[in-house]
């Protein structure tokens, strides 16, 4: 199954190597040309290597920008990209891939399915794409990258481990 992206996901699986599990977890990754522009372009003129990585996936497809996004996000109160995601994968029905909080509440009241940046290093632990070590270290480096709270972390952590009963 193909999902919609937002920047905050394809931003900070990049930055901790682990881009390429958005790619073997999802047939195709679709993201609107706001996010586009704001990974990769505004991450070029930054001279961001994870923008640059980000613009070489063969996977990720951009598409025009859903009308309405612009007036979405400033009467929801989230950024052009986000709403610009979130109505791509209403109109698709989608998952979404989402780390702002806020997107991800809206996201899950219009009744998308909503993955982040944690989901994903769940799933690849889950479905053995990854080890449970090596998600447990990701994560690690994921609460580097991106604010976690420590309740969020922990949950995280603890599925993570839960998941060695799998593996005996």
């Amino acid at each position: 199954m193909a999902a919609v992206s937002n920047a905050g996901p394809l931003i900070h699986l990049a930055k901790i190597g682990r881009l390429s599990l958005l790619g073997e977890i999802f047939s195709e990754v679709i993201i609107p040309k706001a996010v586009k522009i704001e990974v990769v372009d505004r991450g070029k003129d930054k001279g961001m290597p994870d923008a640059f990585l980000i613009d070489n996936v063969q996977w990720i497809r951009v598409v025009d920008d859903p009308p309405n996004s612009e007036l979405l996000a400033e009467k929801v109160g989230i950024h052009r990209g986000e709403a610009s995601a979130i109505l791509l994968a209403k109109s698709l029905r989608f998952p979404i891939l989402l780390d702002d909080s806020d997107a991800r509440r809206f996201a899950s009241g219009l009744g998308l399915q909503v993955v982040g940046s944690i989901g994903v290093l769940i799933r690849a632990v889950k479905t053995g794409l990854i080890s449970r070590e090596d998600g447990i270290k990701s994560l690690e480096r994921l609460a580097e990258t991106m604010w976690l709270s420590a309740d969020v972390y922990m949950n995280a952590r603890k599925v993570m481990e839960g998941f060695k009963l799998f593996y005996l």
